[in-house]
């Protein structure tokens, strides 16, 4: 009996483990592209202000 609470235990555990570890890369993804789209927006506006149409 001690050996099968031992091992749900440690199942629990891994699934623990393992749910905070997706949580994780599925954050660092998110803030990942939340990063890149400001860096090209940031490009685009500087492109914008250096290169403007004629505004006459």
């Amino acid at each position: 009996m001690a050996d099968n609470y031992l091992e749900n235990q440690y199942e629990a555990y891994l699934a623990r483990k393992a749910a905070k570890e997706k949580k994780k890369k599925l954050l660092f993804k998110k803030q990942l592209e939340a990063y890149k789209r400001r860096i090209k927006d940031a490009a685009q506006s500087s492109k914008e202000s250096d290169n403007p149409t004629s505004a006459q």
